[in-house]
C-alpha cells in the first residue's frame, strides 16, 4: 500500500508539472505590455483583495524602520507588492526569452569578474533577495567566463520545484542543493567555479548560525558562505541588483575580500549583513519584506 501512494504521489507530480508547463510556456511568449498588464492584475488580488502576508510585511517594515510615518510605510509596501508582481511574470518570461533581449534588459560591470576570472582563482557572489534576483543569476550565467554554480534551499512543492529548475537551468546554471553542498565543494572546487549564494535566507537550525545585529534586530545568517570562502580562500563579490525602472535591472557587482583565509571569524558574514543593510536602506521596496526572516528570536544559548 506504501508504494502504491508514494508512485501515485510521484505521478501526480509529474502530470502537475506539465500542466504548469502548458499554462506558463504560453504567457511566456507574450509581449512585456501584456505581461505588466497581467501583473498589474496580480497586484490587485494579491495586495487588495487576499492581502498576502500584508501582517508580515507591514511588521517587519515598522520594525526596520521605526521612525518612518505610517504614510511611509504604506508607500513601501505597495511598490514591494508591485516588484513582487513583476518578478512573478519576469520569472515566467524565463522560459522562453532569448539572452539578446535579457541582456537589454538586465546590465552590469561584468569586467569585475571577468578580472579575477584572469587570475585563474574560483569565486563566489553573494546574493541577497533583490528583484529580480533570477533574472540577474540567469545573466550571470550567460555574461561571465565563470561557470555559474548556485546553492539553493529545493522547494517543497515538487511541481514547482520542477519548473523552476527548468527555469534556472536553462541558461545552464548549476544548481546544488544545500543539503548536498558539503559532499560536492571539492569536485566543483576542480571547475571553472563562480558560486552564487543567496546570502540572506533565513536559516532553518538557528543553534548553528551566526547571529548578527540586522536592521535593529539579532537576525541568524547561514556561515556555510563564509565557512566555504575560508576553506578554500575563494574570492568574495557582494551583488546588489536595482531596479532602474519597470523591466530593467542593473547588477552593482563589488569585490569585498580578495584573501578571505585571513579573516576572523564571522568577519565575512558581518560585512555582508552591513552590505545589506546599505543596499536595503537605498532601496527598500525592492527586497523581499514577506518573508518570515525573524521567525528564529535570539537567544544566548544559540550562540
Amino acid at each position: 500500500m506504501y508504494f502504491y501512494f508514494a508512485f501515485f504521489s510521484i505521478n501526480f507530480a509529474h502530470q502537475m508539472y506539465y500542466i504548469l508547463l502548458a499554462i506558463f510556456y504560453p504567457i511566456s511568449y507574450l509581449p512585456f505590455s501584456i505581461l505588466y498588464g497581467i501583473s498589474n492584475v496580480l497586484y490587485v488580488i494579491i495586495y487588495k483583495l487576499i492581502g498576502y502576508r500584508k501582517a508580515v510585511s507591514y511588521s517587519n517594515l515598522k520594525n526596520a524602520f521605526p521612525q518612518k510615518t505610517e504614510a511611509e510605510i504604506e508607500k513601501i509596501m505597495q511598490q514591494f507588492y508591485r516588484n513582487l508582481c513583476d518578478n512573478v511574470v519576469e520569472t515566467i518570461k524565463l522560459l522562453t526569452i532569448s539572452k539578446q533581449d535579457l541582456n537589454k534588459r538586465v546590465t552590469a560591470n561584468w569586467h569585475v569578474l571577468d578580472e579575477a576570472h584572469a587570475t585563474g582563482r574560483l569565486a563566489q557572489g553573494h546574493l541577497a533577495h533583490f528583484f529580480n534576483w533570477e533574472w540577474g543569476t540567469t545573466a550571470c550565467n550567460w555574461n561571465t567566463k565563470y561557470q555559474f554554480t548556485c546553492i539553493y534551499s529545493p522547494l517543497s512543492n515538487k511541481p514547482f520545484e520542477k519548473l523552476f529548475t527548468k527555469i534556472r537551468t536553462r541558461s545552464q546554471v548549476i544548481l546544488v542543493d544545500m543539503d548536498e553542498t558539503q559532499k560536492v565543494m571539492a569536485q566543483y572546487q576542480k571547475q571553472n567555479t563562480l558560486w552564487g549564494i543567496i546570502a540572506d535566507q533565513n536559516p532553518s537550525e538557528p543553534r548553528r548560525s551566526a547571529w548578527v545585529d540586522f536592521l535593529g534586530r539579532k537576525t541568524a545568517f547561514f556561515k556555510g558562505a563564509e565557512l566555504i570562502a575560508r576553506r578554500y580562500n575563494n574570492i568574495i563579490f557582494f551583488g546588489e541588483v536595482v531596479r532602474v525602472k519597470r523591466g530593467y535591472y542593473h547588477i552593482n557587482i563589488t569585490k569585498q575580500h580578495d584573501n578571505p583565509r585571513v579573516t576572523k571569524d564571522g568577519e565575512l558574514t558581518e560585512s555582508f549583513v552591513k552590505y545589506l543593510e546599505e543596499c536595503i536602506n537605498r532601496n527598500p521596496d525592492n527586497w523581499v519584506w514577506s518573508h518570515r526572516r525573524w521567525k528564529h528570536i535570539y537567544q544566548a544559548s544559540n550562540t
